[in-house]
């Protein structure tokens, strides 16, 4: 049985081959894939690389998957073949403090697909412990399991950022990220929520999934905007969503006295945070890793239709397409949500 990969060569070079067919553990399962989300992290390592692995080519990517069941282990109970699932694609040590404790997503020796060194999901064949597979329901698609992933960033930021209704919110970045984290609010709730961006297409994406207010940073001055709309007196919660030193440092200014601010973005680099105002705010910073103990939730709120994932989805793409997908994610970033690759028999 040949197992089909894309793989990364260099910057911005993809080719198709054959890898490994997956040995199959005790306590594995073996997913033949149908869907597979393409992540911003994906994006970044096929455009630029990770200057500190460059011996790790040819690489596979995809994180974001979802398929069929059709070989398990020995000591496998929760699953049988047939099943559907969507796979949570971190794999925690499960002995070290943040695993015992639950917090698993903490765990400094995760095993996480597409981050080197560990080869992503964008083959045919994925072996994956089965307790990290989660069964879907009849009525959920593959390719809405897929997107369980990026939805499960946005639950859990959500969640702890102690999101209730009555609430306002502010969603800095209106991506993948944030635009499942509106989702995510709505369906907790929360209605009055205000999306800010530099381009209107996502800002009328936004608008499509339920933003109450949208402001383009780029023709207004975000800050006072986001004060105006919200009573002269900011919004009870703020997430960054865009991974900018520049709206990371905007939050403070943002956010409503006695609120929350949740970093969800990668904000590489130095952030000036304003300290007294903060102080004089009494604010609460939080920050975002991942996910943890939320996917059968994620699916829950999926299948009960308070979120249709699906609205995300920008275009669809076969495997053999998946250079053009990654492409298009560059070159077309104002407007590409989510590129979802379809195996062959999905």
């Amino acid at each position: 049985m040949t197992n089909h990969a894309a793989f990364v060569l260099e910057n911005r070079k993809m080719t198709f081959g054959a890898t490994q067919m997956p040995t199959v553990g005790d306590h594995d399962a073996l997913i033949k894939m149908k869907f597979c989300g393409v992540c911003g992290s994906d994006v970044h390592f096929y455009e630029h690389g990770e200057p500190e692995f460059p011996d790790v080519y040819p690489f596979i990517l995809g994180h974001e998957g979802a398929g069929e069941v059709v070989k398990i282990g020995s000591a496998v109970t929760s699953l049988k073949i047939g099943d559907r699932v969507a796979i949570e694609p971190g794999i925690p040590c499960r002995t070290c403090q943040w695993c015992t404790s639950g917090r698993y997503n903490l765990c400094p020796e995760v095993v996480f697909p597409s981050a080197p060194r560990a080869p992503g999901i964008l083959r045919e064949f994925v072996c994956h412990p089965a307790d990290m597979c989660f069964k879907l329901p009849d009525n959920m698609s593959f390719e809405e399991g897929a997107l369980i992933e990026p939805l499960a960033v946005a639950m859990t930021a959500a969640r702890e950022a102690g999101a209730r209704i009555g609430q306002s919110a502010v969603i800095l970045g209106g991506g993948c990220i944030g635009l499942v984290t509106l989702l995510a609010l709505r369906a907790m709730g929360l209605s009055r929520i205000t999306v800010v961006d530099l381009f209107d297409i996502r800002l009328s994406k936004a608008k499509e999934l339920g933003a109450w207010n949208v402001v383009n940073a780029r023709e207004s001055d975000a800050i006072g905007e986001v004060v105006r709309l919200h009573d002269g007196l900011g919004s009870d919660l703020v997430f960054e969503t865009a991974g900018s030193t520049v709206t990371a440092a905007q939050t403070i200014k943002m956010a409503k006295r006695g609120g929350t601010i949740m970093i969800v973005g990668n904000v590489v680099g130095q952030t000036p945070i304003d300290f007294q105002l903060m102080t004089n705010k009494e604010l609460t910073i939080k920050s975002n890793f991942r996910y943890s103990n939320i996917y059968p939730t994620t699916i829950d709120a999926v299948a009960s239709g308070r979120i249709d994932v699906k609205s995300i989805i920008s275009r669809y793409y076969p495997l053999n397409e998946a250079p053009q997908a990654f492409e298009d994610c560059i070159n077309e970033k104002a407007s590409m949500v989510k590129a979802v690759i379809k195996f062959e028999d999905a």
